[in-house]
C-alpha cells in the first residue's frame, strides 16, 4: 500500500488587483498598488517608468504582511 504524505494544495480566492508593470520591453517587473512606496514607483529591478494596470492575484490577508494589525 502507498501512503502520500504531500498535502492537498489548496485554491485560494483571487481578485482583481491593482498593480503597477513596468513599461520596458524585456522587463517582468510589477507590484501591488498597496506595496509601492511613491505616487508613481519606477521599476525596482531595472528603473524604468511603471503604469498602472489590473492583474488577477490571490487574496492577502494582513497577517500575510509580516506585522500585526
Amino acid at each position: 500500500m502507498y501512503y502520500s504524505r504531500k498535502k492537498s494544495v489548496e485554491e485560494r480566492p483571487s481578485e482583481e488587483t491593482p498593480v503597477w508593470i513596468c513599461q520596458k520591453d524585456g522587463c517582468n517587473g510589477w507590484m501591488r498598488n498597496n506595496f509601492a512606496l511613491e505616487a508613481e514607483p519606477v521599476c525596482p529591478l531595472c528603473q524604468s517608468q511603471m503604469t498602472s494596470g489590473v492583474k488577477t492575484l490571490p487574496i492577502l490577508n494582513p497577517s500575510n504582511y509580516g506585522y500585526k494589525a
